[in-house]
Parts: structure tokens; sequence; C-alpha cells
């Protein structure tokens, strides 16, 4: 009775009342750009007003609030929590990003107050229930002696050596993030480049949660490839080593051990790949989630926001996301008594997804199909397997499994051995339905690799016979990194699997710099009486457009300040892009030749089909004439500049338009010809 009495009371009715309003509002907004043209205009509103009322019944039958949302108790201490990140969550609301206003009376000013009101309830709501859920969980026992001192500094030597020894062009996702970091750093810092930011996660594949960090570093530094490097290791890889060294605690230099046993951590961070950040949430995941001697719901309410975390940062991590909780749920079936935990994880992950990722969910997650569109990045089972060995070693990753297995035979260790088990290999089968592995895919098996290691380490006797295994089994893995080697140019090279990563931190060193560089400077050369445009007609490791585009600033050269020559950006993956007309009008054409794609011709004629004529000097190809320079690249391959002469007929249009509708009649939107 007393429950129901406190809810009728003025204040708590009074608040009750204003959150059911503000959270309508919000729950408007979002479910407008869903539903709209799926449902009658007025039904939307209703159906908001009636899920926020649910929902708010239901968290208040279960005492939601007292139980998770006062991390210090009904004190000015969690109103000034709350308040504090309401400001942010109003000011930062993104809802309206999620579709077009016009003149929708959705988009007025009362619409916009409530929304931006629910936003900032509900990201206050997220913060206190964290902010809970830490106090709740305690203190980890965190390793901040010498052996996170030597880490950092051997991490950080190994970075500057690299650094200092490559002579490369960096391009495509290796670049991607250095150049967004850039992008920022250039700008005014304040809440417009903040809504920048957090409109990127709903508008952008590689958003800029990971770039802002880094830029902030960059503003103070510099923008060079030194600095940006420098940042990731000290941003995004000391955190998650720092997280194997709390995996490794039970065990002796158990930390250091896997820190050593996994390098292709470093030196995917190295390579360019900010994705590290992710693998690192995901490692911490691991360690919070399967500390059973902590309180169940803190531990889910914590794991479900790393689990949302790792998705918003790298897109590609909703496998481990997805993968982590169904492997959770299969745990349940070795100790039920767990429910609570995964409960809460599944219910705060949900949530939080939806509130921060509702635009990937809905329109990447559940409405594309990815399998086909992405067909072209699978290049079959065998190259998963060689790309796995390459980075882990198949020797290591067997050690694994093995630690795995004897985890799940013990009673004690079984509930979380098999969410070790179980999630790298749904993880593994959902990522092969889609595509193969890159180099940065590699980083979502890392967390549970380095859970079963320490798992394992941690059964050994401590005799000093068996003691030294581990330790021959990581020294070989490291120095294994670390012989110079001949690295191939694509995953089908490889012959065999590796025993030990057979990468190398020997820098990379390209020879045919000189001839880039050259390149870039006689098509800029181009303009230098009037202003042209160019294409790059190239897709391979070898020569690309990004190539192109950052061969002078790979190499710390100034750009000259005089006439540039303007680049039209020039598609390559068939299903996944449309064809690049605008290319047609470009003045000239960079050709490689042979004709250079990296995920075979069978999956580029979008590229081809211009490609080829150009080369060849038939069809199409006759509207270009060659010029005298040529400039030959590694690997056999010669780039050519070629003239546009002429304009292009209507009907070479229209015969390349029927050539890919012929290949790809389901996409045959993508393949028209512009009107006229």
């Amino acid at each position: 009775m007393k429950r129901h009495t406190v809810l009728f009371r003025p204040l708590p009715c009074l608040a009750w009342g204003g959150a059911w309003v503000c959270l309508s509002g919000l729950t408007l907004v979002r479910l407008w750009a869903l539903l709209y043209g799926r449902l009658p205009s007025l039904a939307i509103p209703a159906l908001a007003v009636l899920l926020t009322g649910v929902t708010l019944l239901v968290g208040w039958r279960l005492e939601i609030p007292r139980r998770f949302l006062l991390p210090f108790g009904p004190t000015w201490k969690t109103a000034l929590a709350a308040a504090l990140a309401f400001v942010p969550g109003m000011a930062l609301d993104t809802s309206y990003q999620l579709f077009t206003v016009g003149d929708m009376a959705i988009g007025g000013t009362l619409f916009r107050l409530l929304c931006g009101a629910g936003s900032g309830l509900f990201f206050a709501c997220v913060v206190l229930a964290l902010l809970w859920a830490g106090r709740s969980f305690g203190r980890l026992p965190m390793p901040w002696g010498t052996a996170v001192l030597a880490v950092a500094l051997v991490v950080n030597v190994i970075t500057a050596l690299y650094c200092t020894g490559t002579a490369t062009v960096y391009y495509w996702d290796t670049n991607i993030y250095w150049s967004s970091s850039t992008m920022l750093a250039g700008q005014h810092l304040g809440l417009s480049q903040l809504r920048l930011v957090a409109e990127s996660v709903i508008t952008q594949e590689y958003n800029y949660l990971l770039s802002f960090p880094l830029s902030l570093v960059m503003r103070v530094l510099g923008t060079n490839r030194y600095v940006f490097l420098f940042a990731t290791v000290n941003l995004y890889v000391l955190p998650a080593l720092l997280g194997m060294l709390v995996l490794g605690r039970r065990s002796k230099y158990g930390g250091i051990l896997l820190c050593c046993a996994t390098p292709m951590l470093l030196y995917t961070a190295l390579t360019g790949f900010v994705d590290v950040a992710a693998a690192g949430a995901g490692i911490w995941a691991f360690v919070i989630y399967t500390d059973e001697s902590r309180p169940q719901a803190a531990r889910g309410i914590l794991t479900g926001g790393l689990l949302t975390l790792v998705f918003l940062l790298r897109r590609y991590f909703f496998f481990f996301t997805v993968s982590f909780g169904i492997a959770a749920f299969l745990a349940l079936l070795v100790r039920r008594s767990q429910w609570k935990s995964f409960l809460t994880m599944a219910v705060t992950g949900v949530g939080f997804s939806l509130f921060f990722g509702q635009s990937f969910v809905v329109s990447q997650v559940l409405s594309a199909n990815y399998a086909d569109t992405y067909s072209a990045y699978d290049q079959g089972r065998w190259i998963d397997l060689v790309m796995l060995c390459r980075y882990y070693g198949y020797i290591m990753m067997a050690v694994a499994l093995v630690c795995a297995v004897f985890l799940l035979l013990r009673s004690e260790s079984r509930y979380s051995a098999l969410l070790s088990l179980c999630q790298p290999v749904l993880c593994l089968f959902l990522f092969t339905r889609i595509q193969s592995h890159g180099q940065q895919h590699l980083l979502l098996y890392l967390p549970a690799f380095c859970f079963a290691l320490a798992g394992g380490m941690e059964l050994l006797p401590e005799r000093r016979a068996v003691r030294w295994v581990p330790w021959a089994l990581a020294l070989c893995t490291l120095g294994s990194s670390f012989l110079p080697r001949p690295q191939p140019s694509h995953p089908s090279e490889i012959a065999v699997p590796d025993p030990l990563p057979s990468f190398t931190y020997v820098p990379g060193q390209r020879t045919d710099l000189a001839q880039l560089v050259a390149l870039r400077v006689y098509v800029d050369s181009l303009s230098a009486e009037e202003q042209k445009t160019a294409a790059v007609l190239a897709s391979s490791f070898t020569f690309n457009s990004s190539i192109y585009d950052n061969t002078l600033r790979s190499l710390n050269i100034p750009q000259s300040g005089g006439p540039s020559t303007s680049m039209i950006y020039f598609a390559t993956v068939d299903k996944r892009d449309g064809f690049s007309w605008n290319a047609l009008t470009a003045d000239y054409l960079i050709v490689a030749d042979p004709v250079q794609t990296h995920l075979g011709a069978d999956n580029q004629h979008i590229l081809t089909v211009l490609a080829q004529p150009v080369l060849d000097g038939t069809g199409i190809g006759t509207a270009y004439r060659r010029l005298d320079q040529s400039f030959p690249l590694e690997d056999g391959v010669t780039v050519y500049v070629y003239e546009r002469t002429r304009e292009i007929t209507q009907a070479e249009y229209q015969a390349i338009s029927d050539t890919l509708v012929a290949l790809y009649p389901d996409y045959a939107q993508q393949y028209q010809p512009p009107a006229g």
C-alpha cells in the first residue's frame, strides 16, 4: 500500500509526469524516423505515448530508479550528476539527424524541445546507471607498478622505431582515421564540433568517436603520422594491454605473458587501425562480466555499456556484441544462477544500442542485405584461415583452444569457459556469412583469445619445470613478429597456414616512392594554365586513388601551393557502389596497366568496364589519348595518364550501363546513366 500512496504524492507524481512527457517526445521523434510513411501520422504520437507510459510503469513497478539510478543515494551528489549529464545529453541530441524534417510539424520548436529534454533525461539515466554499477562493482586490483611502466615504455620504444624506419604510403583504412583526426584538429574546438562528432555516429560508417580524442593530442603536438600513431598507442593500445594485465593477474607474470603472446595488437595499431580501441573495450567486457564475485546487476550494466561502445567505435564489432550476448545466454546452461547478470546486460545493451545507434541497428543490421552487398569481400574460408594464422599462429590458437577446454572441464570455471569458447566461434560463423577477414577484423577474437590463455596459465602448477612452457610459447610468438621477411601483397599468396605470426614489425619500405611523387607532380602540372579534373582508375594494394591522394602527406612533403588538378572520385566495388558517371567528364584518366583490382575483376566490373577499353584504345577508349609520360611502380605495374579528346556519347554511356545491368540485374538502379 505504501508504494501506491507514494506514487500519488505531488512531487513524485510531477516528476513521473514530466518524465513521461519528455520521454514521449524523444520516443516520438525516434519512431517517426522509423515508421513515417508506414503508419498514419496520428498513430505514431499515440504509439510513442503508449510505449513510454508502459516503460515507465514497468520501471516504477520494478523500482528501477531506487535500485539502479541512485549511485550516491537520494542526495545532492546524485542530483548534481544527473544535472551534469542532462545538459550535454540535451545539447548533443542527434535524433533529428535520423530523417529529413522538411516543413513537417514535428520539426517545430515544441517537439524539438521535448525531444531534447527526453534525450537529456535518458542520457542522465545512462550516466547514473553506469555510476551506480561502477560503485557497486567496486575496484579491481590494478597492476599499477613496474609491469605497467615496463609495458608502456616498451610499446612506445617500438612505436618510435617503427615510425622512424617506415617509408610507405598510407591509404584506405590505414589513412581514414589519420585524415579525420587531422580534420578535427584543424577545426575550432567547441559545441559545434562536439555536435559534429555526435552526428557522425548517426550518419557515418567511419564516425569520429575514435578520431576526436586523437585530434585533441594532435592540436598540441602536430598532425603528422608520428603524432597520430603515438596518440593511438597511448590512448587505445595501452588500455587494452592494461586489460590483459588484469586478466592475467591470478598467475605470476600472467599479464606480461599475454602481452607477449599477442603482438598483433600493437602491430595493428602501428599500421593505422584505431580499431584496437574496440578490442580493448572487448577485453574489459570479459574482465568485468566473468568476475562472479561482483554483484550481478553491476556486471551486467557495465558489460552492456561496453558491448554498445565497441560497435559504436567500429561498426563490424557488432558481430562481437551479438556473439557475446548469445554466448552469455548459452553459458547460463551451466550456471543458471547468473541470470541477473545476463538479463541486465541484455536490457542495458538493447536500450543503449537503440538510443546511441538506432540508425545503424535499423538500417544496416535489420534492413540491409549485407551478405549480398558485400559479397565481393568474401574471398573464401581459406583466406580466413591463413589470416588467422598469419596474425595469431595456429600453435597459439591451438593452445588457447586447449586452455578453454580444460577450463570447461572444471566446474568452478565452466561458466566463463563456455562464454570464451562460444563467443569466438559464433563471431566467426556470423562474420564469415558476410565477408572474409581483413587484418583489423581479427581483433574480434582477441578478447576471448586472451581470456582463454589467462585461464590456462592459472591452471598450471607452480613447478618450475612447467612454468617455462608459457614463457617459451609467448617469446617465440613475440620473436616471430620481429623477424625480417617478405610480406605478401594479398592473403591468396600464402601457400600454407603459419604456425607462428608471420607479419613483421620491420618497417615497410616502398621502392617506388619517387615515381609516385613524380606522378602526383605531373598530374598537378596539367592544371598549370587552367583548372583540370582527373580520376584514378585503379584499385589494388600497389596503386589506387587513396595512394595517389596521400603520397605527399605520407612522406611529409608539403603542398607546393601551386596549381593542382582536381580529383573526381571513382567507385570500385560492383554491388556496394554505383558507377561513377562523373568520371566520364574528367579531363584526364589515370590508369594502371595491367588493370589493378584488389577483389578480383569479377567483383570490380565498374572499374574494368572503363579501364580496359582505355588501355586497349577500343570502344569508349577511343575518346582518350595517352600522354607521353609513364610511371613504373612495384609489382610490374605501370601508370599512364590519358587525356580526353572528345565528349563521351550517350550511346557510350548506355553501353556501360547495359553491361553492368546485364551482370547485376537486381542492382540496375545503381547503373542507370544520368539523364541527358
